[in-house]
């Protein structure tokens, strides 16, 4: 159980697992919509995403000016892609099997689920699963980005470039217990339309198994979850007089920034360095520069905790 963990400590680890795996950022909080065009920072102590602005207000319809883009046309409004019938990811400790009906004969409609598995998590180690029935895709055109590339202010903040929404989700961060969990998205009997609406839907509602970790869940009949979204910084620029590649453009002018914290263990919390030996090391560390995205190197000396044998850093 995660009992011994904080909410926080949970929250990173999902982030962690499932960015890993799709090179994406999962909203723990679904519900919460996460806008394309808004742009901030990833908060480290959370996961959750910082908004401090937006590229459809009004306070940045200057910078757009100067960058070209018309604010009153509709060429930097994000794009709807089709909808796609689900979308399914899990992490890489995970495996996904086929679920048993026969041994939960007594879930209706469980054998005709739209989507529906059974979910093994290697023991020891901890798991995340995330799904998404029919999501649609809001994203930032190439020829946008190429352009917002130029905008001095995006430089130092990282821009949600495409957003997932669904009318239903689940999301299921494990324990180390090695559970297997069984999850499914359940139609109950249709719900007849008001009058002068079209037709009827079925109401739909999570199935899960599961009897540790930590598991949300939503169905609406509208798409407003937005579990999962893309985030990207602009590249920093080298000099390329002596480069033969050919230059980027578009969206290749973006790329995902790193998660903001270091490699998390199967608890959740960030890993230390330890070494066997009282002995000082001067070494220098990369450090990703966020205003600049770019690189850079700073000495630091690493000195051994004589009590817990922990690694610690200084200038």
């Amino acid at each position: 159980m995660w009992t011994w963990l904080t909410q926080s400590h949970a929250q990173r680890k999902f982030v962690e697992l499932i960015f890993d795996r799709t090179g994406k950022y999962p909203n723990w909080d679904p519900p919460s919509e996460i806008p394309v065009g808004s742009y901030g920072r990833i908060d480290k102590d959370t996961g959750n995403f910082i908004p401090q602005g937006s590229i459809y207000s009004n306070e940045f319809q200057p910078l757009l000016l100067r960058a070209g883009i018309d604010p009153k046309s509709d060429e930097h409004q994000p794009k709807d892609c089709p909808e796609e019938s689900e979308f399914t990811t899990w992490s890489k400790n995970v495996k996904r099997v086929e679920l048993n009906v026969e041994s939960h004969a007594g879930v209706p409609g469980l054998a005709t689920a739209s989507i529906k598995g059974t979910w093994q998590v290697r023991r020891g180690t901890t798991g995340a699963v995330l799904l998404m029935n029919k999501p649609r895709i809001k994203t930032i055109t190439a020829d946008v980005l190429g352009k917002l590339s130029n905008i001095e202010l995006l430089r130092s903040m990282h821009l949600v470039t495409k957003v997932f929404y669904c009318p239903a989700f689940s999301l299921y961060l494990s324990d180390k217990s090695g559970e297997n969990i069984s999850i499914a998205l359940l139609a109950s009997a249709p719900v007849v339309a008001p009058v002068g609406t079209a037709g009827a839907t079925a109401e739909m509602r999570w199935w899960s198994d599961t009897h540790a970790g930590l598991a949300r869940n939503g169905c609406r009949p509208e798409h407003c979850f937005t579990p999962l979204y893309e985030l990207q910084h602009v590249r920093y620029r080298r000099n390329r007089r002596s480069s033969p590649s050919p230059e980027r453009t578009g969206e290749q002018l973006w790329v995902a920034p790193p998660l903001p914290w270091a490699s998390l263990d199967e608890d959740g919390q960030e890993v230390p360095i330890y070494i066997n030996a009282s002995i000082t090391f001067h070494w220098s560390i990369s450090v990703f520069n966020d205003s600049l995205n770019r690189v850079i190197r700073i000495p630091v000396i690493l000195r051994k905790n004589q009590n817990k044998n922990v690694l610690w850093a200084s200038e």
